[in-house]
């Protein structure tokens, strides 16, 4: 008698992150990682300091600047020093114990068994074979890193400035949106 063999085919990584994608996994990984990086009060006085600090915010000129101009100033003088503090921020968050690493982990494995899994069956629980997880090897000129860090830059410079000077233009009735656009 021939016993059958179920061979488990290899899933790869495009299909794991296809799949966190489609899922929405991704996004919301993403927006939990961002809030946590918005609610690190030491980071946020810290980076306010340094805006505070800055020479385009104290000269003269700053009365006399529109606030997306002396917004633009501060982040020329003080851009590079705040894009290593966010990156810092950002990657302490991924990696921690206590912040996302676990989430990430778990939700990449039930992706995976997902996936390695498709009839349905059981479930069971299924490690991610060691030679399929790779820690991301960024160098702080990376392309990925630094529109991720640009992006939240962009998106709150203008606080930055705006909470510092008291200016009138500014638009605090402005709210975060709770999920991204298309998905409400």
């Amino acid at each position: 008698m021939a016993m059958a063999r179920r061979t488990r085919r290899k899933i790869s990584k495009e299909e794991v992150m296809e799949k966190l994608k489609d899922d929405g996994d991704f996004d919301s990984l993403r927006l939990q990682i961002i809030r946590r990086l918005k609610d690190n009060e030491e980071l946020r006085n810290s980076m306010i300091s340094v805006v505070k600090e800055s020479r385009a915010l104290n000269g003269g000129d700053a009365q006399n600047m529109k606030p997306r101009q002396l917004s633009d100033a501060i982040f020329q003088e003080v851009g590079s020093k705040m894009l290593s503090q966010l990156s810092d921020g950002l990657w302490e968050i991924i990696r921690s114990e206590d912040g996302m690493k676990k989430e990430i982990r778990d939700t990449v494995q039930s992706v995976y068994a997902t996936l390695s899994n498709p009839g349905g069956g059981p479930s069971t629980s299924v490690e991610v074979p060691k030679e399929d997880i790779k820690q991301p090897r960024f160098d702080p000129s990376s392309k990925q890193k630094q529109e991720l860090i640009q992006g939240s830059v962009e998106e709150n410079k203008g606080e930055a400035a705006c909470s510092s000077t008291n200016n009138e233009n500014c638009d605090d009735d402005e709210e975060d949106p709770e999920l991204p656009p298309g998905f409400g």
